[in-house]
C-alpha cells in the first residue's frame, strides 16, 4: 500500500522515509500510555504488558515481511530480517535502554524461568537452518514455543504487579480503540519506513545482504526502539525488557512457521545465515539473559554497572554492523 505512493525521486522518498519515522515515534509513545493503562486496569505489571501487548504489536512489522517473503519467494531477506531484528533488539534497544535507565528493575521482574522460551528459540531456529531450508516439520517444532512462552507468562503472572492503579477516567472503549489505533499506525508507518528505506538503499548501490540483515531488520525494529525511547522518558523500563524477551520470541515462533508452512521455494538460504548471523545471535541472547539475572544479584545491581553493560551491547552491536560492512 505504503509502495504505491512512493516515487522514483530520492528526495520524495526520504521525505515519506522521514513522515512514516515520526509516525512510528508518536504511535510507539501513546502505544507506551494506553498499555500502561491497562497494566493498572488489569493488575497485572508492566513487565507482563510489555511481555506479551507491547511485543506483539511491535513484531507486527516482522510479521508483514514474512508475508511478503513468501508471496514474492525472497524467504532468506525475511530470515535474515528476524535474525538480524533480534539482533538489533537485544544488543542495540537493550542496550539504549539500559544506558538510559535512571531507575534499578524491579527485582522479581528478572525469573530465569521466562527466558526458558526465548533461549529454545534461538536453539530451534538454529536446528531449523542447519540444513538451509524451513520445512513444515520443524515449523511446527517451532510453533511448540508459543504453549511454552504462555505457560511461562501465565505461572509467573503476578510478577512485578504494580501497585499503582493508573486512574484513568479514559473509557474501555477508548482505551481499546486507542491500541487497535496506535498497533495500526505502527504496523503502516513501519512498512513505510521500510520500503522508503530500501528504496534509499537500492540508489545508493547497498548491497541485499545489508538491506535484509541491517536495513529492513532495524526498520522493523523502530516499533521496539520508539517504545523503548518512549518508555525512557516515562520511566517505565521494565515495559523494554518485556518487550524484547516477547518480541524476539513472536518473531521466530510466528514468522518463521509462516515462511516453513507457505513457502513454494525449493531454494536453499544463504549459509552464512547459521555460520554467522545465528552465532551472534545466539550469544547475544545468552549474554542478554545473563545480564538481566546478574542484576538480582550484588555487586551487579547498581546502575552504573547496567549503564555500562548497555554501552557493551551497543558498541558490539555496531562492530557488527561495520564486520558487515567489511569495514573491519
Amino acid at each position: 500500500m505504503v509502495a504505491e505512493y512512493v516515487g522514483d525521486n530520492l528526495s520524495v522518498t526520504f521525505l515519506f522515509f522521514i513522515i512514516s519515522l515520526a509516525v512510528v515515534v508518536f504511535s510507539a509513545d501513546k502505544f507506551i500510555d494506553y498499555s500502561s493503562v491497562l497494566a493498572g486496569r488489569l493488575g497485572v505489571s508492566e513487565f507482563i504488558i510489555g511481555l506479551t501487548l507491547i511485543a506483539f504489536g511491535t513484531s507486527v512489522p516482522e510479521i508483514f515481511v514474512g508475508v511478503q517473503a513468501v508471496q514474492n519467494q525472497v524467504e532468506n531477506l525475511a530470515v535474515s530480517a528476524i535474525i538480524g531484528s533480534n539482533i538489533s533488539n537485544i544488543a542495540l534497544i537493550f542496550g539504549i535502554a539500559c544506558i538510559g535507565r535512571s531507575l534499578m528493575p524491579k527485582k522479581n521482574a528478572t525469573r530465569l524461568r521466562l527466558y526458558i522460551p526465548l533461549v529454545l528459540s534461538v536453539v530451534f531456529l538454529m536446528y531449523a537452518l542447519i540444513d538451509l531450508k524451513i520445512d513444515k516439520l520443524e515449523s511446527l517444532m517451532i510453533i511448540m514455543i508459543l504453549p511454552i512462552f504462555l505457560y511461562c507468562i501465565y505461572t509467573d503472572k503476578n510478577i512485578g504487579v504494580t501497585n499503582e492503579n493508573n486512574i484513568s477516567s479514559m473509557s474501555n472503549f477508548v482505551l481499546a480503540g486507542g491500541l487497535v489505533l496506535m498497533t495500526i499506525l505502527l504496523f503502516y508507518s513501519s512498512e513505510g519506513v521500510v520500503i522508503t528505506g530500501r528504496n534509499i538503499a537500492s540508489e545508493l548501490g547497498i548491497s541485499d545482504t545489508i538491506v535484509g540483515l541491517v536495513l529492513i531488520a532495524i526498520g522493523t525494529s523502530l516499533p521496539e526502539l520508539a517504545a523503548t525511547m518512549a518508555a525512557i522518558v516515562k520511566k517505565k523500563t521494565d515495559l523494554v525488557v518485556g518487550n524484547v524477551i516477547g518480541s524476539n520470541i513472536l518473531n521466530i515462533a510466528l514468522v518463521i512457521p509462516i515462511i516453513g508452512f507457505f513457502t513454494t521455494s525449493n531454494e536453499s538460504l544463504d549459509s552464512i545465515l547459521l555460520s554467522r548471523d545465528m552465532l551472534v545471535l545466539s550469544v547475544a541472547t545468552l549474554l542478554f539473559a545473563l545480564f538481566i539475572y546478574l542484576q538480582n544479584k550484588n555487586p551487579f545491581r547498581n546502575l552504573q554497572i547496567i549503564k555500562f553493560g548497555g554501552f557493551l551491547f551497543v558498541f558490539g552491536y555496531f562492530v557488527y554492523i561495520l564486520f558487515l560492512a567489511n569495514i573491519l
